[in-house]
Parts: C-alpha cells; structure tokens; sequence
C-alpha cells in the first residue's frame, strides 16, 4: 500500500519541473504585478501549492491497470459507485476482527485508506486558507467540488480516456476528503501567526519600483513567447484559410517588426513589459521617443534579424560580392554585444547594457493601478496638521 500511495509522489516529482516551464511566465507577471517581485515567501508557497495539486491529482488517477481490456472484462467492482454513508466504518471493523492495537491498526489496509483519505485535501483547505483568506464555509465548499471532480473522473475511467472505471466512486471519500479539507483550514487559523504573513500591499510598496535583472529577463521572455504565439496563431489562420506556411517569411518579419519596434515607438512599452509593469524612458527622465526605441530594440534584437537576412541568401559567395561579409560579422559583433557584453553588464556589473548606453534609454518601473489607488486612498485620509 505505501508502494501505491508513493507512485503518485515520484510521478509528481518527474513531471512537476514541466509544470514549472508552463506556468512560470504567468506566475511572473502576476508576482511582480501584485507584490512588484517574483521571489520571496509567497513565490515559495505557490510553487509547493502547484506541486501538491499535482501530486494529489496523480494520487487519484494513478497506477491505471496495465492492460485495459483483460482488466475490464474481468473486474466490474467499481462499475457501480458505493452510496452508503459510513460504510468505511463497517470495512475497518471486519478488517480488524477485534483486535484494535496499535501494530494492528498499522496493518489494517482500509483504516490506513481512511486516514489517507482525510489528509488528501487538508493541504488544500490550509493553503485556502493561509494563501487566499478563503472562509470556512467557502474552503469545506471548495474542498468537497475537488473531492467530487476527483471521484467523477475515477467513476468515468478518467472521462473517457481509460475503457471502463477502475476505481470505485465512494461517498464516504467525498466525505472524508470534504473533513480533511476543513481540518486544514482550522489548522492554519491556528497556526497562521506563526507563520510568515503573505501581505502583498507592504511588498508592492517596497519592491515595485525596483527594475532588476530578473524583472527585465521576465519581461523579455514575455515578450518572445508572446511574439511567438502570436506568430504561430496569424501562420494557423492563414492555413486554415487555404495558404500555406512556406514562403511566409515576410509575414513573420512584419508580426515580429509590429511587437518589438511599432507597438514600442508608438506606446513606449512592449506588451511583456508592460506586463511586468516596465516602460522605455531616457536617461533624463523623459518618456523614450521612436528614435531612441528603434535604436534600442534594433541593436538588442539584431542577433535575430541579422540571422534572418543570413537565411535570405540563396548563393554565398564572397569573392564575387566581398559585401556579404558584413552579414557574418555583423553576426559576430552583434552576438558579443547582446549575448556576452548585455548580460555581464546587467546581472554581474549592475550597469545598463550596450544597447541602452548607445539609445541612452533605461527601463524604468511604473505603478499598477491597485498601487496607484491606493496611494490616493491613503492621501485622502491622511489627517490634515493642525
């Protein structure tokens, strides 16, 4: 039984490291939008929370039968859902024949299945709590829909996906799943002044105006994935619609063009920093104008561009055109610049980067709107001096 309740756990810890690739930008923007940074306490906590809804997600679908058709010819058990309230009571009893020590309780398989059955969701019912100051009455509510999606999708043989049900629907795991979500919310009312406390208000003060490395990296990845999907979407449309995606070089060049140059020169901001909150400005305090933006993301992005123009070029000959030489060492300077000279300027000198010494623009920080509000709220009610 220890074996089958650890599967799951190993499992989650093999996939959990994808999940992390799949929600960090979003994660990201998030933090640094509502407490102006990504790291810290509160960043610690929602990971641990993703990973425990992962692990017991896996607790509850994991080991499938190995051979689909032998198992569901053979085995009709959890064909029918168990409706009878407290009938777990009546299995412990039979198992334990009496004899209630601790060694035998230690071996009796559907005691250890209640128990485990109570701390499923507990954690979930202390993380409502503690992380989202759900109520009582919301968290047991919350806890109960997730026990009962749980024991759907082991009724439906994971909605469909597996040939028949391999586990049994139980209202006594709807209800014990339901009492170990609302025992982990009265444990962390309980424990809660002991534990760090998640205030988003006094970190956004604090951190929000602060542009780091890490911030400026999210921020960019934000906008190359974001670029990217975009990209991917309009090629989809246009092959959806007939066309095809070969010769569609130029249609990327303008998506790409319209993200990193046109919506920046126009806005002062590209969609990933604003994201983050960021903004282009001048060294002088002054918002960026289209000069300055166009020079800052041309160099920061010529790697990308450059490369482009290089796969542009059906026959290579030097000799006959001694021009095609600046492709390659435009390539070569311009990787030194952005990919070496950038990032050790950045995350180890803490100095502006190449590109932004040449446009003399900085990223600056700007305030949410929630921080904004609630600075003219506290302005409000400041009592006026005698």
């Amino acid at each position: 039984m220890i074996e089958t309740f650890l599967l799951p756990v190993t499992t989650a810890l093999l996939w959990f490291p994808v999940v992390v690739l799949l929600v960090i930008l979003p994660v990201a923007v998030l933090s640094y939008r509502r407490r102006g940074r990504a790291g810290g306490w509160t960043t610690l906590v929602v990971y641990g929370f993703l990973f425990y809804l992962l692990a017991a997600a896996l607790q509850t679908v994991i080991p499938l039968p190995s051979n689909p058709n032998a198992y569901c010819a053979t085995q009709t058990y959890a064909s029918t859902p168990q409706l009878r309230p407290f009938y777990f009571v009546e299995v412990v009893s039979q198992r334990a024949r009496g004899d209630w020590s601790p060694a035998a309780l230690l071996r009796n398989a559907p005691l250890m299945s209640t128990v485990l059955n109570v701390v499923l969701l507990a954690p979930l019912g202390f993380f409502l709590r503690y992380v989202g100051r759900v109520r009582f009455l919301a968290a047991t509510a919350i806890g109960f829909g997730v026990s009962l999606l749980f024991e759907l999708s082991q009724l439906t043989g994971l909605w469909g996906i597996y040939p028949c049900a391999y586990r049994l629907f139980s209202v006594d795991d709807l209800m014990l799943n339901t009492v170990g979500a609302a025992l982990g919310w009265g444990v962390a009312a309980a424990t809660g002044r002991f534990l760090p406390e998640l205030d988003h208000e006094r970190e956004r003060l604090r951190y929000g105006g602060r542009v780091t490395p890490s911030r400026r990296l999210f921020a960019l990845l934000t906008d190359v994935v974001g670029c990217a999907v975009l990209i991917g979407f309009v090629l989809g449309l246009i092959i959806l619609f007939g066309g095809t995606p070969v010769g569609k070089a130029p249609v990327v060049a303008v998506l790409a063009g319209i993200w990193f140059l046109a919506v920046p020169m126009v806005t002062g901001t590209t969609l990933g920093k604003r994201a983050m909150l960021l903004r282009i400005g001048r060294t002088d305090g002054r918002p960026a104008g289209p000069l300055s933006v166009l020079v800052r993301n041309g160099v920061l992005f010529s790697p990308v561009w450059l490369g482009w123009i290089a796969l542009q070029v059906e026959h290579w000959s030097v000799f006959e055109r001694p021009s095609q030489l600046l492709i390659p060492l435009g390539l070569l300077v311009s990787g030194f610049v952005v990919g070496i000279w950038s990032p050790l300027a950045v995350f180890f000198g803490d100095d502006r980067a190449p590109y932004e010494r040449l446009s003399r623009t900085v990223n600056v920080a700007v305030s949410s709107r929630a921080e904004r509000s609630a600075r003219m709220d506290s302005t409000m009610v400041m009592p006026s001096s005698a």
